[in-house]
């Protein structure tokens, strides 16, 4: 399964539809957050559900009391299975679209860090996570980019804007983030979560990672993989690069080994 080659195309004329100087504006308002509805064309989308169903047997449950109940599936596996959604985080037309609206320098993750491009899945009652900073450990800014994929689900995105600067209310969002739908923001500043789906609902979402400065210092390098292991990816998968896992064999087919 490889990534269709025109997708770096596909997001320039994305890109060049957009009002840049209106979302740069927003983003600014709105303290480093913005939302571009239904930025990710439909072909790239298409391309995306096709490989789905390679990426749901991936997924890695967990769940933390209080906080988080969910499944992921970390860059090495998605880059393998889900070729056109880790393109579109490659993609030079998207990063310079990211890097001109938010006025910085923007880089990707290194290569060790399995949130750079990941999915998330909420396929189970009360899957949700709870109210948090998308902090970073990189020693400079990280930006997080959400891009809607399938949601079949009542949850939603809650985002409190400005809660980091004195004097200024709070500006309080709920979202539905639909397929295609790109969301921006600092991840130190906004405070955000995503709301329970109930019975028979899913929601699928990928999450991408940029930052300024790919460097971080040991100490936060380990804290952030145990982060990752306890809360995300798991143990093996975050410390000792563990191997994905082989899909269950469908009815007559000989089993795999």
């Amino acid at each position: 399964m490889t990534a269709p080659p025109d997708v770096d195309a596909l997001l320039a004329q994305a890109a060049a539809k957009l009002d840049l100087v209106a979302a740069r504006q927003k983003y600014r308002d709105q303290d480093e957050f913005v939302v571009l509805e239904n930025f990710v064309t439909p072909e790239i989308m298409a391309q995306w559900t096709r490989e789905l169903d390679a990426l749901k047997p991936q997924i890695h449950r967990n769940f933390i009391p209080k906080h988080k109940k969910g499944g992921s599936v970390g860059y090495d596996t998605v880059v393998e299975l889900g070729p056109t959604i880790t393109a579109v985080y490659h993609s030079p037309a998207f990063q310079k679209l990211l890097c001109q609206i938010a006025d910085a320098t923007m880089q990707e993750c290194p290569d060790s860090d399995q949130h750079r491009c990941a999915f998330y899945a909420y396929t189970e009652a009360g899957d949700h996570i709870g109210f948090h900073y998308d902090t970073s450990y990189y020693k400079d800014r990280r930006w997080t980019v959400l891009i809607g994929f399938v949601d079949e689900s009542s949850s939603k995105l809650l985002c409190h804007l400005h809660t980091k600067n004195p004097g200024h209310e709070v500006e309080k969002l709920d979202l539905k983030v639909g397929p295609g739908t790109v969301v921006l923001f600092n991840g130190d500043k906004l405070w955000h979560c995503v709301t329970p789906i109930a019975e028979n609902e899913h929601r699928f979402i990928v999450s991408m990672q940029y930052v300024t400065d790919g460097d971080m210092n040991p100490f936060m390098r380990f804290v952030s993989n145990m982060k990752d292991s306890i809360a995300y990816f798991g143990l093996k998968r975050v410390f000792l690069g563990g191997k994905r896992k082989k899909p269950a064999p469908r009815n007559g087919d000989p089993k795999r080994n």
